[in-house]
């Protein structure tokens, strides 16, 4: 999954405080904006951060990320990069993010073009809006990761994808879990063109903003190919650990035939019960190969789970070089975006992927987690008004 090199056309040069640009290539022959001096060098790439105006305040880089990007005293840095300027959509949350950790706070979400190396759009309660949330970074050719769930329509995703492509900026969306250990020795010890069936158990809550996780670990781990998905549960807002079949949904992936004939693999909303907290799980066939991923502290979450994809993130930003294709990108987003087309549109059917509408779109998950969608959606709702989608807020 390493085939496309997307490249951005610029590099930005710290000087003192300021940066200018430049035009510079890494060694893997892709234009980066940050390229370090040496081997031995000390400085940092900037990164600049949109930060969600509720959901993920207190997940992503509002309580993970930021420990790893700008640690605080006691804890050792384990990145080359630095959180340097902040945005949200809710003042308030800027506010609390800069006085946590010094970062720079900017006027306007898009007011870092051209002063970052690299940009992180993460609040993965704003789906319907990421696409004007990173529209100037990837037309600028800014190198940008944008935090699942990527787009709630196709439409939006594929279009972030093109004017990433006019850009020139390298691209990636994903789940931590796809950069999980157990998801390279599957890569390394099953044949893809082999698997039966399988199933996956993801560690849940609701669809939205986690069910995701189990949806991109399978695709990462297993592969695309993707001909029909469904999604069937009582209320895509919960799920249990560990899964109860009474309680947690459960996701179908349909596979076109790889030699062994079309197949279906199983995602369950809940973990492998029976493992303890903390866990996913995926088992193969043929030959119940099982694969288990249990954090059993908070080290062993930022080691194994967390960093993994802040490196990956890292190494897209300095080096151009793109984790997935574009193709990648569009059909584990179509996966996901098919899923809930199912459960909220018909009623758990299955529904290939090319016969999603191109513009349906899920909308902005109100409703989760109480009152959550007053301080998640409604600052972008003021800034740049309500998009369409399933899930609408009634007022």
């Amino acid at each position: 999954m390493h085939g496309n090199k997307n490249t951005s056309r610029r590099k930005f040069i710290k000087i003192g405080s300021s940066m200018i640009l430049a035009s510079t290539a890494s060694s893997s022959g892709a234009r980066v904006l940050f390229k370090r001096k040496s081997s031995v060098s000390k400085e940092l790439l900037e990164v600049g951060l949109i930060l969600g105006a509720g959901g993920s305040t207190f997940w992503g880089s509002g309580g993970i990320w930021d420990k790893l990007l700008n640690p605080p005293p006691g804890i050792p840095r384990r990145t080359g990069m630095l959180f340097t300027k902040v945005w949200s959509a809710d003042p308030k949350v800027a506010e609390q993010f800069s006085a946590l950790t010094g970062v720079e706070i900017v006027k306007n979400f898009d007011s870092m073009v051209g002063k970052v190396h690299g940009m992180f759009v993460d609040d993965f309660f704003a789906a319907a809006y990421n696409y004007k949330l990173a529209q100037p970074y990837l037309e600028a050719g800014i190198p940008t990761y944008i935090n699942r769930p990527y787009a709630d329509s196709m439409v939006k995703a594929r279009d972030m994808v093109n004017r990433a492509k006019k850009g020139g900026a390298p691209l990636i969306t994903a789940s931590d879990w796809e950069f999980l250990k157990e998801v390279h020795t599957v890569k390394g010890m099953v044949k893809l063109d082999e698997i039966t069936d399988y199933e996956v158990w993801n560690s849940s809550s609701d669809y939205y903003s986690h069910g995701i996780h189990g949806l991109w670990l399978a695709y990462t781990a297993l592969g695309g190919g993707i001909h029909s998905v469904s999604f069937k549960s009582k209320d895509w807002r919960t799920a249990v650990n560990p899964f109860d079949p009474e309680k947690c949904g459960i996701t179908y992936v349909t596979y076109k035939d790889r030699g062994k004939g079309p197949f279906t693999g199983k995602i369950y909303e809940g973990q492998m019960p029976g493992v303890g907290k903390n866990n996913c799980a995926l088992v193969i066939q043929p030959g119940d190969r099982t694969f288990i991923n249990h954090w059993v502290d908070q080290w062993a979450r930022d080691e194994f789970e967390w960093l993994p994809m802040v490196h990956q993130i890292q190494r897209l930003f300095e080096t151009g070089e793109m984790y997935q294709t574009h193709e990648e990108i569009l059909e584990k987003t179509s996966m996901f975006i098919a899923a809930f087309y199912s459960h909220l549109e018909k009623n758990g059917e299955m529904v290939p992927l090319d016969a999603l509408p191109e513009d349906w779109a899920i909308g902005s998950p109100y409703g989760v987690w109480g009152d959550n969608w007053k301080t998640a959606i409604e600052p972008y709702i003021k800034l740049f008004g309500k998009e369409k989608g399933f899930l609408q807020h009634k007022s």
